[in-house]
């Protein structure tokens, strides 16, 4: 029996933007889209978002991943960071009713930078807490970012639904024997979400 859920933000929560940031990020530099993409440092990413390195380091890694020099300043780089974040999605609505009859928490891939522009949306007004790779030190789908967060909500994997719109991230959640949803439309989730719990 479920007895507690677990959500992702991004894709799932909020809309994901990556196209704004690579946009602003290359009118700033004179560097084309392509480029932006290529030099964009996914291990820093992954570090910053483990809570290995601070936000001013990931800067640093940014900038000099750039192909040119580049007069970007780190002010300008947190002003495109933040444009990655969109709006709520319909699934809030469905998350925030949700807690009137279980404890739900967020799991994310996140930073400490996002986790500020993230409560602009009030997602947490009605949720038990959140689960963050930069705090934990782990990301999704590393096996111990699961295991920290069964042990934080006081529940077991066999007891837990989790959302997410990474299919790795979810088989992830399968082998460890959660319940879990690869959310895609708002209408299937809500069909999926019917077969695990009594609405």
């Amino acid at each position: 029996m479920i007895n507690t859920i677990f959500f992702d933000i991004g894709g799932v929560l909020l809309n994901i933007h990556p196209d704004r940031t690579i946009k602003y990020l290359s009118n700033l530099t004179n560097l084309s889209e392509k480029e932006i993409v290529k030099a964009f440092p996914e291990d820093a990413h992954h570090k910053y978002e483990r809570g290995e390195i601070t936000g001013s380091e990931f800067f640093k890694a940014i900038k000099n991943g750039l192909p040119i020099s580049n007069n970007l300043t780190e002010e300008q780089f947190w002003n495109a960071w933040s444009l990655l974040v969109g709006e709520e999605t319909e699934v809030v609505k469905t998350m925030n009713s949700l807690t009137k009859k279980y404890p739900v928490w967020l799991l994310s891939n996140t930073n400490p930078y996002h986790i500020l522009e993230e409560e602009r949306f009030k997602l947490f007004d009605k949720i038990t807490g959140g689960i963050y790779s930069f705090e934990v030190g782990s990301r999704k789908p590393e096996k111990d970012i699961y295991i920290k967060a069964f042990e934080i909500a006081g529940t077991t994997a066999s007891e837990s639904l989790f959302i997410d719109d990474l299919i790795e991230n979810v088989e992830m959640a399968r082998l460890l024997n959660m319940k879990a949803i690869h959310f895609e439309t708002i209408g299937d989730f809500n069909k999926q979400l019917s077969k695990f719990l009594q609405l």
